[in-house]
């Protein structure tokens, strides 16, 4: 890589203040232990998960706190479907340390994870199901809330700006959204170097992720053009720099783009997010399937169910982020060719669903909260043969 071209890598580095404190560029991680200080954590505790526990990046992390006086410790036992029973572990090793916060260090399960275990140690492990997203439009504020550092691994769940946790609820087999203000990461530290390297197969998972928060966030019903502004170029840089980044891991230049486009994404899903979402997180409730790998599944097929409702912000899309043909057909072409490109699923069949679970499926999605806003209101009738189709492959 030229010198010009590092030079120009080391300038995209700024701090963003919304929703909350973004940390963004190259490097960034130095600046931990500052951080730390600056909001008054002596003794934080540093959740992840065992394969980023042995990493290099971890290691300095907790040599750099120590440095400065930081007594940090680490629970890395969090796996990639956190559920209730591993938040309670979670919960019971934050309270027994005596810690005084959290620094949330992986991908959108991990992040995800911390932030249940900051709340459940606010209110108690069973009594933090009761801040399901939708409950209640004005949770009570929640005194005492340990501060979360968040520091995203991947490029693609906005977990780091979203102020939501979503879990898997063992008893019922579904993945809940638990909503609560405080979750709000206090500081984000986005260095995208930590996403350097990552292998093909979860930058493509990821990246459709990505791709689909700030899609649907730009189709779901409701006037709030700053939203949808920042949608729009989200998707812009995913068909700019996703491949990009899935061709080659170690460019540094791409992952830059592609965890500014994650961030975007979650900062845009404020508006709300659809049925892409909710078939998603069902499904994910009965298998154990990477979240990217169901929402590239079923993308095409739940745009194409909206279509009616969204066929002119497809339009106006296509013609903003420079697709040769200005149309919903041209941009569901290059959304089918990406998925191709990126070796996703093409069915739900694909990857791995059953015909015997589509009515538990259905049930799940559509009593998720993210149904609400899809731009087309959905129905048991609609979503069977939308999971039929979905599951043909055939669009």
């Amino acid at each position: 890589m030229g010198s010009r071209r590092i030079s120009k890598i080391k300038t995209l580095s700024a701090t963003w203040r919304h929703p909350t404190e973004i940390q963004f560029g190259v490097g960034r991680l130095r600046e931990l232990p500052a951080i730390c200080w600056r909001l008054h954590l002596t003794r934080p505790l540093l959740i992840t998960n065992r394969k980023l526990s042995r990493r290099p990046f971890i290691r300095r992390i907790l040599a750099s706190c120590h440095e400065q006086a930081i007594a940090i410790a680490t629970f890395d036992t969090i796996d990639s479907e956190p559920d209730g029973a591993m938040v309670k572990i979670g919960v019971n090793a934050y309270i027994v340390g005596r810690y005084d916060g959290i620094i949330a260090v992986g991908g959108g399960s991990v992040l995800d994870a911390a932030k249940a275990v900051a709340l459940a140690a606010t209110v108690g492990p069973e009594a933090m199901w009761s801040y399901r997203l939708g409950v209640s439009a004005q949770p009570s504020p929640l005194p005492d809330f340990p501060p979360i550092i968040a520091i995203p691994t991947t490029a693609g769940t906005g977990s780091e700006v979203d102020a939501s946790a979503v879990l898997l609820h063992s008893d019922s087999g579904t993945k809940i959204s638990l909503y609560h203000p405080s979750l709000m990461p206090t500081i984000v530290l986005a260095d995208p170097e930590l996403t350097r390297g990552l292998i093909p197969y979860l930058t493509a998972t990821t990246g459709m992720d990505a791709l689909a928060h700030n899609l649907e966030a730009y189709c779901c019903p409701g006037f709030h053009p700053v939203l949808d502004a920042i949608a729009v170029h989200g998707v812009r840089y995913v068909k700019e720099w996703l491949l990009q980044a899935f061709a080659n891991g170690r460019r540094l230049e791409p992952r830059v783009y592609m965890m500014a486009a994650s961030i975007m994404g979650a900062i845009a899903f404020e508006k709300g997010l659809g049925a892409m979402h909710g078939i998603a997180h069902a499904v994910g409730g009965i298998y154990k399937i990477p979240h990217g790998r169901v929402i590239a599944a079923i993308m095409p097929f739940v745009l194409q169910f909206n279509r009616r409702a969204i066929n002119g912000k497809i339009v106006n899309l296509a013609r903003s982020i420079d697709l040769p043909r200005h149309s919903f057909d041209g941009f569901l072409d290059w959304l089918v060719t990406l998925r191709n490109q990126l070796g996703m699923p093409i069915s739900l069949k694909a990857v791995g669903v059953r015909r015997s679970d589509i009515p538990q499926v259905i049930q799940a999605a559509l009593a998720d909260g993210n149904m609400a806003t899809n731009p087309i209101p959905m129905t048991q009738g609609k979503m069977e043969k939308l999971l039929h189709k979905a599951m043909s492959g055939r669009l």
